[in-house]
């Protein structure tokens, strides 16, 4: 048994709740995760209240996560159990102790990197990263202000 944060119904905080699950065996191009840190990222409050739709309920909750691999599919080539690995933009559930990610969306995660920090920052360094690279090119001694401190509604 593993636990997990779902909700049944949307709307608030108030809808969460832990619960008891039983992880099923990674799909040929899966793994299997620990998690030992969770992401929180404000577009889970617009899952949570169905603001952005989910296939069915009850649903897991969270995409971003950083852990060890447990097991892997049987066509997984990069990954192997034991190994440190964060995950960004997996399937809903990351709120979980266990959870399976296709292996397309799992990297390593280097020994000096903690599962917090990689947890923390992925899909905000992958926003970053396309932000200043594929959405606007900064050009050397280039001034400019950053300024992503809040944004959406709970």
């Amino acid at each position: 048994m593993a636990k997990r944060i779902e909700f049944a119904q949307h709307g608030g905080a108030d809808v969460l709740n832990l619960v008891d699950y039983s992880p099923v065996n990674p799909a040929d191009n899966e793994i299997q995760i620990e998690n030992r840190a969770i992401g929180i990222n404000f577009i889970d409050t617009y899952v949570r209240s169905g603001l952005y739709p989910v296939a069915k309920l009850p649903s897991g909750l969270g995409t971003e996560a950083a852990g060890v691999v447990v097991k892997t599919g049987a066509h997984v080539t990069g990954f192997k159990p034991g190994d440190r690995v964060v995950y960004a933009q997996g399937p809903l559930g990351a709120y979980s102790d266990v959870h399976n990610v296709p292996e397309s969306a799992v990297a390593h995660l280097p020994d000096g990197i903690t599962f917090e920090q990689a947890a923390a920052s992925s899909l905000k360094g992958m926003t970053v990263y396309y932000l200043f690279h594929q959405t606007y090119q900064l050009k050397q001694n280039e001034v400019f202000l950053f300024h992503a401190a809040a944004g959406g509604w709970a």
